[in-house]
């Protein structure tokens, strides 16, 4: 029994992630709550899809009217005096929708967590990520102004130099003049950047894709080209979330006591208590709780699509006719991602067919069944915007016995 006169003290610490979010609560003795929480990775491809659809739908149907795109702002913070736009624009400044995505993410599952716990202080870790520095450890002073690309009119001047104006492929033995800039990984979810470029001469891209549109290949390394350089999309993600998600958890906890601590001091506590590189172990060592005896299993969440608004399917299918990409949202009873009962093992409908056929699949992405009858299932939980599953918490093997 807890004593009434003496105030619960609970520390929640938050390892605030890119793609993967840990929480871990817990007080001086014991820990309360570990969870791991996934976040969606699809947004900007999603974006992309959505601006391809909507740009050749104008150029179908409002092909002459007078561009209306000048007409919005992103922020008011535009809209200032110069000596206060610094200020204003962190306050109410636009932020790319998969970053607000994963801070709206973090958020709710910390809120999630306070409605079940009387969390009284939360921890987060802001990591600091240099880019730059990531890609040369010796850069300094004047350097950072001076990249990669200085000098070169553009992206596409700057890769055909790199790769001294020769097809990365062939390495011209096909003696085709003319050079095309490829990119490595899909323009949608690459982007632009000169890591994700190669030159390629027109025969040899031409081929590529054809190729790709047969079936013949699947990527790059099937056509015998260098995997893109490392990317540091998630450092970036980090660099822009860190100080926006502090403040909106300190504005939204009027009350508790939020407060951010460092990477290397995460790492440091880990390696001390001989934790295994996991985010509720990192989140456990932010919350500072160092003598509390940690769970002995994980609660493990993925964040779900609610609803699919690609009204019509984005490629032509014969007779020039475009299918609708919808189905109902209940089939027999039953929608994506609820939790069912197939023969005795809980599994997820991950696929769905209007015939009332289900394609079933476990939290971990293992194919149970593909056209399951409908008749066969039992509701277990209806879908709530995250999956979930318990799972053993992973210690070093010096700790599991």
């Amino acid at each position: 029994m807890i004593q009434q006169d003496i105030p619960l003290t609970v520390t929640l610490g938050v390892d605030a992630g890119s793609k993967h979010i840990g929480l871990s609560a817990s007080t001086e003795t014991k820990e309360l709550l570990a969870w791991d929480v996934q976040c969606r990775t699809d947004i900007p491809e999603l974006i992309s899809t959505r601006r391809e659809a909507r740009r050749a739908r104008r150029n179908r149907k409002t092909r002459y009217r007078a561009p209306r795109f000048k007409n919005r702002n992103r922020s008011q913070s535009n809209q200032v005096q110069p000596e206060q736009k610094d200020t204003q624009s962190k306050q109410k400044g636009w932020l790319a929708p998969s970053v607000e995505h994963k801070i709206d993410t973090h958020l709710n599952r910390i809120a999630a967590v306070q409605k079940i716990l009387p969390v009284t202080k939360i921890v987060v870790e802001t990591a600091s990520f240099d880019t730059q520095k990531l890609k040369n450890p010796e850069i300094s002073g004047i350097e950072y102004q001076q990249g990669e690309q200085t000098g070169f009119w553009n992206v596409r001047e700057y890769v055909l130099c790199r790769d001294n104006h020769e097809c990365q492929h062939c390495h011209g033995k096909k003696k085709d003049p003319i050079l095309n800039v490829h990119h490595i990984e899909s323009r949608k979810t690459g982007g632009d950047s000169p890591s994700n470029l190669i030159t390629l001469c027109e025969t040899c891209h031409k081929e590529y894709h054809a190729k790709i549109k047969a079936g013949e290949i699947k990527g790059p390394k099937d056509f015998k080209l260098p995997e893109r350089a490392e990317s540091y999309r998630d450092a970036t993600f980090m660099g822009i979330m860190r100080w926006t998600l502090l403040e909106r958890l300190k504005t939204a906890n009027p009350n508790i006591e939020v407060v951010n601590t460092y990477g290397y001091l995460t790492k440091n506590k880990r390696i001390r208590l001989g934790l295994t590189k996991e985010h509720y172990n990192d989140a456990y060592c932010i919350a500072g709780n160092l003598n509390a005896r940690p769970l002995d299993k994980c609660l493990y969440f993925k964040k779900i699509r609610r609803h699919n608004r690609q009204i019509h399917k984005f490629n032509f299918s014969k007779g020039h006719v475009r299918k609708n990409n919808q189905a109902p949202h209940l089939v027999g009873g039953f929608c994506l991602f609820d939790k069912v009962l197939y023969k005795g093992q809980k599994c997820f409908i991950t696929g769905r067919r209007v015939r009332g056929a289900f394609t079933l699949k476990t939290f971990w992405g293992q194919k149970i069944k593909d056209g399951a009858s409908m008749k066969k299932l039992i509701l277990v939980e209806r879908a709530k915007g995250y999956i979930q599953e318990t799972a053993i918490r992973q210690f070093l093997p010096t700790q599991t016995a």
